[in-house]
């Protein structure tokens, strides 16, 4: 009887040890598997981060290249104007020279 009770202590504690060592084990396929979806999860979102980033660097680049070329078109528009009022001093300058050489 008492040769069974320590048989029985002696499985139970083998069974023990067992489940001990398999908890362990799946303890450290649960941190691996932890760390693998972890880093997979990090990569994603540096990618992520990089794509935005570079579309933002292209919208940025995009609005830069409209802006200046609607500060060129105001230039040019200007640059008409000034052209058009200088034609139109030019042919005052004519009549005034006229009018002085003629008297």
């Amino acid at each position: 009887m008492i040769l069974e009770s320590l048989q029985k202590i002696k499985e139970a504690e083998t069974g023990a040890k067992k489940r001990i060592e398999s908890a362990k084990g799946q303890a450290v396929r649960l941190i691996e598997t932890a760390k693998e979806e972890a880093e997979n999860l990090w990569a994603d979102k540096m990618r992520d981060a990089q794509s935005q980033a570079e579309m933002m660097r292209q919208s940025a680049g995009e609005e830069a290249r409209k802006e200046c070329q609607n500060i060129a078109d105001e230039w040019k528009r200007e640059i008409q104007e000034l052209r058009k009022e200088a034609q139109g001093n030019l042919e005052k300058a004519r009549q005034f020279i006229l009018r002085s050489l003629l008297g």
